[in-house]
């Protein structure tokens, strides 16, 4: 069907065994993923079933093929698996025609692919939108290339000792191009060509463009290559055009030091965004930082109204320096403090959980978690219990409106402690969620002694 092999519980062993690279989707035909991952998952099986060794694609419909499903760990559509001799792994590519192609390429074959002659390689620049080709001679070791080549999996190298192939491009080797779909197209390499690190920085580089869109096939992109992205979030009116055209000009001077990405309002991704790095729809146009993305997520805010070129640049050189400050939202602290679990919001963190004085326990919730509700009352008996104990603080503090620096929240609720004596490193809670629990926790980790069995009289 379209070039893609349709299997099922009957044909589905025989098709591993009778190919040495098998690439699987298990789809459901309602899944809106899916129907827009079809047309390229079908082009890459036309380009694939060419290739050297072939790689036949494959689809599973996981709603009829439920013990399929379950036997490869199907928890969402689509889940694409490889299997290479009846080993699977899973897909971790892209979800375009050409990211499919490269990284089952990567994956069936060498790391960087041998050019016999200029043909072969003018023939590899034009299959491959990212291609990078390597110009050695006898003397220069691959060593390094075919390293980075291997960590780069959406990325096509290759590699020639055929000094007509540096000629075809004007170049003597060693060296090592890059093309490009966009921008100035083509990139020479100028650092150490035994450092597989600096090569594999240098072909992330240039693999996206000077100003990426946001969408929903480059946020993963742009959230997965770890360098710091520089956010601009605008309307498409007068005053947002003007805003992008002034990042546009700024993009060049920023020497792909960090990503760079253009990002509307009105899409329901968009608006997940700027949740997720703290926009109010009233800043917009406004321009955020995003620093280390694949993990703590540190925010810097442009500060001063007016977007434009030289305030992005000098924006960015405050954050290079080290002296930009984060951006942390707050709600407004409470006119009182009602109940005995203190509320707690961005501004007042420090002052109430970096008290030298006390034992703090803190619940970082979400207003829409189940569990946070579920947990609610005990949690408000935990803090009654303690109510008599002056050296502990039970307090709560909603992590989808308030920031804390250096603060990572991963699921809902997390629960913290920080001890009088070390404000420095917080304990995780990580018992039942029960009082008795939780009481006989604080009791072990506490600053502060407490005797539990006293509360209450």
């Amino acid at each position: 069907e379209d070039d893609v092999l349709v299997l099922d519980s009957k044909t589905f062993e025989g098709a591993i065994r009778a190919n040495p690279f098998l690439l699987v989707e298990f789809y459901a035909p309602w899944c809106g993923h899916c129907k827009q991952l079809a047309p390229e998952y079908s082009g890459a099986a036309r380009q694939l079933k060419q290739a050297t060794p072939p790689v036949p694609l494959a689809k599973v419909d996981a709603t009829a093929e439920h013990k399929l499903a379950e036997e490869y760990g199907v928890r969402g559509y689509p889940t694409i698996r490889l299997f290479i001799d009846g080993k699977d792994q899973e897909y971790t590519g892209g979800r375009t025609e050409q990211s499919i192609v490269t990284w089952v390429t990567k994956k069936a074959g060498p790391p960087a692919v041998a050019l016999a002659d200029v043909g072969a390689a003018e023939a590899f620049e034009k299959e491959h939108a990212l291609a990078v080709i390597g110009l050695f001679d006898e003397a220069t070791g691959r060593a390094a290339f075919e390293s980075a080549a291997r960590e780069l999996e959406d990325v096509m190298f290759a590699y020639s000792t055929d000094a007509r192939v540096a000629a075809r491009y004007s170049l003597q080797a060693p060296a090592i191009r890059m093309r490009f779909p966009h921008d100035e197209q083509v990139a020479l390499y100028e650092g150490d060509l035994q450092n597989a690190e600096e090569i594999g920085r240098f072909a992330r580089a240039y693999r996206h463009p000077l100003v990426t869109p946001f969408t929903g096939e480059s946020a993963s992109e742009l959230f997965g290559d770890g360098r710091t992205i520089l956010f601009l979030f605008r309307d498409q009116d007068d005053k947002g055009k003007a805003a992008e055209q002034e990042l546009r000009k700024a993009a060049p001077s920023l020497g792909r030091r960090l990503l760079v990405s253009v990002a509307g309002s009105s899409e329901p991704m968009d608006q997940r965004l700027m949740d997720y790095v703290s926009v109010d729809p009233e800043e917009l146009p406004t321009v955020r930082l995003v620093a280390s993305p694949m993990a703590s997520m540190v925010k810097y805010r442009l500060e001063g109204g007016e977007v434009t070129e030289a305030a992005i640049l000098a924006f960015v050189r405050e954050y290079e320096s080290g002296r930009l400050r984060p951006h942390l939202k707050s709600e407004s602290p409470p006119m009182s403090q009602t109940g005995p679990v203190v509320s707690v919001v961005g501004s007042t963190f420090n002052t109430i959980v970096k008290d030298p004085s006390k034992d703090v326990l803190v619940e970082f919730y979400a207003p829409w978690c189940g569990h946070c509700k579920k947990l609610e009352p005990v949690y408000r008996e935990v803090a009654k219990m303690l109510e008599g104990v002056g050296t502990i603080t039970v307090a709560k503090i909603d992590a989808t409106a308030n920031d804390v620096e250096g603060i990572d929240v991963e699921g809902f609720p997390s629960i913290k402690l920080w001890r009088a004596d070390n404000k420095e490193d917080p304990l995780d809670y990580d018992g039942d969620r029960d009082v008795d629990s939780f009481l006989a926790w604080l009791e072990e980790k506490t600053t502060h002694p407490f005797n539990r069995e006293e509360l209450g009289r």
